[in-house]
């Protein structure tokens, strides 16, 4: 089971959006849907071929979109792993596309059109299984893996160490949690008490994988017994989700692995149309009429 589920984020532009994560990196659009807390704004889901945990990467697309402010607190950077022997083929990619790139020993530093901060880790597992693979002119022995790593950035280090020891039982190590032998998360104190505001390209959570409901309830009595900042727990359709808000701030979510994506559409056409969960879907007229304006 992956440590990571996905991480959601903010673009401006949907079309470079797409065209970035689809055809540079290669994932597959596994879900166009709305946000469930604005149907206004779109939401969508890029990740393997079967969307699964682990694999995903997902923005929710603000037109006039404004500039973020990574002051306070605030979560940084998109971390992918690629298989042992893609390392050139991608600095070759991204530099044949006009993409700068810095290499640092098996790790290859970028931008999204957001500015976001990517980082391809090549990691020693081999290439994804045939049936995760994803049809479009990469190789699938060079096909991105899925999610490696994020930064949390907080005014406190030793109140979140302390939640993440407390509420899950991991360690911070010299600065990082070690979440399996290619997954860790990064944690850095703050220099400014100025306030953070989201933007373009601003992560608005990173979420973890948990087994199924029964695991996640579990967690959710735990948050309410330690007494942290819940937020919510919802069912989100394609899978169960608890958000928390750890002590400096930033948004975390704990998400089943199932149902999936698709209990609204066929795997075969996953993302070619407009898809609404089950309890969406009788406000499909009014959803679609009153979604943001785009392009």
């Amino acid at each position: 089971m992956p440590a990571f589920h996905h991480i959601s984020l903010l673009t401006k532009d949907r079309n470079q959006n797409v065209a970035f994560y689809t055809e540079l990196l290669g994932m597959r659009f596994v879900k166009n849907t709305v946000n469930q807390e604005n149907n206004r704004m779109l939401h969508y889901y890029y990740g393997d071929y079967t969307g699964s945990p682990g694999s995903v990467v997902t923005f929710f697309v603000v037109p006039h979109l404004g500039q973020r402010y990574d002051h306070d607190h605030f979560l940084a950077t998109i971390g992918l792993k690629i298989p042992n022997n893609s390392l050139n083929y991608w600095q070759e990619r991204l530099e044949n596309a006009g993409v700068a790139a810095t290499q640092q020993e098996n790790q290859l530093f970028f931008d999204d059109p957001d500015n976001v901060a990517v980082i391809l880790t090549e990691v020693p597992e081999g290439p994804l299984k045939s049936k995760l693979q994803v049809k479009n002119d990469i190789p699938g022995d060079k096909q991105i893996l899925g999610l490696a790593s994020t930064q949390l950035h907080v005014a406190d280090l030793e109140k979140t160490a302390d939640f993440f020891k407390r509420y899950l039982d991991w360690d911070v190590v010299a600065g990082q949690i070690k979440l399996s032998e290619s997954e860790h998360l990064e944690i850095y104190q703050t220099k400014t008490p100025e306030k953070m505001r989201m933007g373009r390209g601003s992560i608005d959570h990173v979420a973890f994988a948990v087994k199924d409901d029964a695991a996640l309830d579990d967690l959710y009595k735990k948050a309410q017994e330690q007494n942290w900042n819940i937020e919510e727990i919802i069912s989100r359709g394609y899978f169960k989700s608890l958000y928390i808000r750890e002590p400096g701030g930033n948004r975390l979510e704990f998400a089943t692995m199932s149902p999936g994506f698709t209990i609204d559409e066929p795997l075969e056409t996953l993302g070619e149309s407009f898809a609404l969960p089950p309890f969406l879907a009788d406000k499909r007229a009014e959803i679609e009429a009153n979604l943001y304006p785009v392009d």
